[in-house]
């Protein structure tokens, strides 16, 4: 006799996208379990501690799959508009190119953030999809310069 098998359907894990721009300098944060988007600009700061003081940019965001940019999967960080038949916000679009920048290092980031309609881009990486900087990794594999 075959017993049944039950099998419990799980939430995905949850994770974290971190998205860091230069020119002004500022990160933006969303954490997929709260889905909360936060804003850290040093410009942005408490009188009294003198520490970045993050600005709360949603607390129902979202991240959507918008389709294909070009050769790069893209997506869109969203949030309900106000008014419930609104379409969403975006505050953020990402794209998957494997080139993402912060325009001051030498990391390369998985995804690329366009911020302000797509005006100030910025490196982006995930819980398991994480930045590296790529001389670190030249030198860990001996990578060799051409003469």
């Amino acid at each position: 006799m075959a017993l049944p098998v039950a099998l419990a359907a799980t939430a995905a894990e949850a994770g974290t996208l971190s998205c860091s721009f230069t020119e002004p300098f500022f990160t933006i944060e969303f954490d997929s379990a709260t889905g909360k988007v936060t804003y850290t600009s040093p410009d942005e700061f408490d009188e009294v501690s003198g520490q970045p003081k993050p600005r709360l940019l949603s607390e129902t965001a979202r991240i959507r799959r918008a389709g294909v940019w070009g050769t790069a999967e893209t997506y869109f960080l969203e949030t309900p508009g106000k008014d419930p038949a609104a379409q969403p916000e975006i505050i953020l679009e990402i794209r998957v190119t494997g080139r993402g920048e912060d325009g001051m290092s030498d990391t390369v980031f998985p995804f690329e953030g366009r911020y302000g309609e797509g005006r100030l881009v910025g490196g982006c990486e995930a819980s398991k999809a994480q930045a590296c900087n790529i001389y670190d990794v030249y030198e860990e594999l001996a990578v060799v310069r051409d003469q």
